[in-house]
C-alpha cells in the first residue's frame, strides 16, 4: 500500500513539474498601433505588450456610432487581454464594429510579434 501510494505522489508531482515550463516569448514588449475599417469609419487602436502578454488595449481612433461602440469597446479588449489573443467573440448586435475592432488589435499584434 505504501509503494503504490508513494508511486500515486511521484506522478503527481512529475505531472504538476512538467506543467511549470518556462512561457514562451511570443512579442516584443512594447507600443504598437493598429487600424482596421469598422461599421463606419477606420478604428486605430494602441497596444502595450511585454514579452510574454498583451497588458492593455486603447482606442485612439473610431468613428462607430455610441451607443453599439461602447459596448463593443468595453468587451472585446478585455477579452482580448484575458485570452492573450485576438480570437475572441464578436459582440452580438454590433458584429461589424466588433469584428473591425478585432482586425485593428491583430493589425497592431501582428507588430508586435517576433
Amino acid at each position: 500500500m505504501k509503494k503504490i501510494l508513494g508511486l500515486a505522489i511521484s506522478i503527481v508531482l512529475a505531472t504538476g513539474l512538467l506543467g511549470c515550463g518556462t512561457k514562451s516569448i511570443i512579442y516584443k514588449a512594447g507600443i504598437y498601433e493598429g487600424t482596421a475599417e469598422g461599421h463606419i469609419g477606420p478604428i486605430t487602436v494602441q497596444i502595450l505588450t511585454d514579452q510574454y502578454e498583451i497588458l492593455e488595449i486603447n482606442i485612439l481612433e473610431q468613428q462607430e456610432t455610441p451607443v453599439i461602440a461602447d459596448i463593443v469597446y468595453e468587451k472585446i479588449p478585455t477579452r482580448v487581454i484575458k485570452a492573450n489573443n485576438p480570437e475572441v467573440q464578436v459582440v452580438a448586435g454590433a458584429t461589424y464594429t466588433s469584428d473591425g475592432l478585432i482586425k485593428a488589435i491583430k493589425d497592431a499584434l501582428d507588430k508586435a510579434k517576433k
